[in-house]
């Protein structure tokens, strides 16, 4: 049982300190798929900020960055500040013989 706590513990951390990096390199070259999944990375951010907030090791305050940066993800896709990086990028790639 102990086993199975400290794997559940492990893994949360994981989860906590990994996931405000999600917002920002799922999807990076689809704008509209970018936007609705830093809406779903900040909604279940703000889930678990709630839920984990009392918890050590400061897991609420991940989750709670991941929320800040998922809605700065969002509206720069909605503003559609990074399609000029994403145009010179496809351009790139089709430039380049394979």
């Amino acid at each position: 049982m102990t086993v199975i706590v400290v794997a559940l513990a492990v893994t949360l951390l994981a989860t906590a300190y990994v996931w405000p990096l999600v917002p920002l390199v799922i999807y990076p070259m689809r704008r509209w798929r970018g936007f609705w999944a830093a809406l779903y990375c900040a909604a279940i951010g703000a889930v678990c900020a709630v839920v984990f907030r009392d918890l050590r090791y400061m897991v609420g305050d991940f989750f709670e960055l991941s929320v800040v940066l998922a809605l700065l993800r969002a509206i720069v896709e909605v503003a559609g500040l990074a399609e000029p990086v994403r145009r010179k990028r496809r351009e790139a790639r089709e430039d380049t013989p394979s």
